[in-house]
């Protein structure tokens, strides 16, 4: 489904977030909560990136 070279980047930019949004629990402040957010789509953006199309062999 994924690329294989895409993982490190998909992986670290999710445990970024998840950080971000721990922080952001931590803190309760709303910039935390809008960086978490952004890298949430970041992550969206590296597994659409990275994704393998319909059909070519892995």
């Amino acid at each position: 489904m994924f690329a294989r070279e895409g993982y490190p980047f998909l992986l670290g930019v999710a445990v970024l977030a998840a950080l971000t949004f721990a922080a952001a629990l931590r803190l309760r402040s709303w910039p935390w909560w809008l960086a978490g957010y952004v890298l949430t789509l970041v992550a969206l953006v590296a597994a659409w990136a990275s994704r393998t199309p319909v059909g070519i062999p892995t």
